[in-house]
């Protein structure tokens, strides 16, 4: 289902606790007035354990279907090692500054991996085509929903979309759209807390310009003298 450039509900909430591991290899992170910013590269050590595992048992598959010349079991467990060793290539060689993710709320765009090899794709926020994927189970019931960036700057015949697995993820794009609302005070969640001041004083320069995108809850200011002066300014 395509989601709409609008604040849907209570987005997710970054705390201080988010950015505490920004130094930690492969998890950089960065939450202010201007960047919101997450590496992915960890993702590539988790893939190529996942490779050298597959390459593991698929080889020991062989070995077996070789002493007991059943070789019919070679065409089968091929496909799962050939798999494994593509993981093992990719994840050796995939560069880590391409598996990137960067809303900049001034300028208005975001960046996001593409498949495999590939530069990040980058373009305007207000383009980017998301939808929410749904998984069922056995019984065709609802399993597990997805938030998925749709292949929207670089358009191909046969694409991947980029997923984010996030526990809530239209708690997730609420929380980017409203990050991206530039004429929004930032979201809720203590990361964003020692930018509020100077978020609200860029706002008031400008006058308070009107929302880029709608809302379904109430966007207030940090404090009640904050969404006065706003009101008078602004109107809104």
């Amino acid at each position: 289902m395509k989601q709409p450039h609008r604040i849907l509900e209570y987005p997710t909430v970054y705390d201080k606790e988010f950015i505490a591991s920004e130094k930690s290899e492969g998890s950089l992170k960065r939450a202010d007035d201007k960047i919101f910013f997450r590496s992915f590269a960890f993702l590539l050590k988790s893939e190529i354990y996942w490779g050298i595992g597959a390459i593991v048992f698929s080889s020991f598959i062989i070995f077996l279907a070789v002493k007991d010349k059943q070789y019919e079991y070679i065409y089968y467990i091929s496909p799962l090692l050939l798999g494994g060793l593509f993981w093992v290539i990719y994840s050796l060689y995939a560069k880590k500054n391409y598996k990137i993710f960067e809303l900049n709320r001034l300028l208005g765009t975001v960046t996001y991996p593409d498949s495999y090899f590939r530069k990040p794709l980058k373009g305007k926020f207000k383009d980017l085509h998301a939808v929410i994927a749904v998984t069922g189970n056995i019984d065709g019931y609802v399993d597990s929903e997805y938030l998925k960036f749709v292949n929207t700057f670089s358009p191909r015949k046969f694409t991947l979309l980029y997923t984010f697995y996030g526990r809530e993820p239209y708690k997730d794009w609420s929380f980017y759209v409203w990050y991206m609302d530039k004429n929004r005070p930032l979201p809720p969640g203590t990361a964003f807390d020692p930018y509020r001041e100077q978020d609200f004083e860029r706002r008031k320069k400008l006058g308070f310009p009107k929302p880029l995108y709608p809302s379904n809850i109430d966007t207030p200011e940090a404090t009640e003298e904050q969404q006065i002066e706003r009101r008078k300014i602004g109107g809104w």
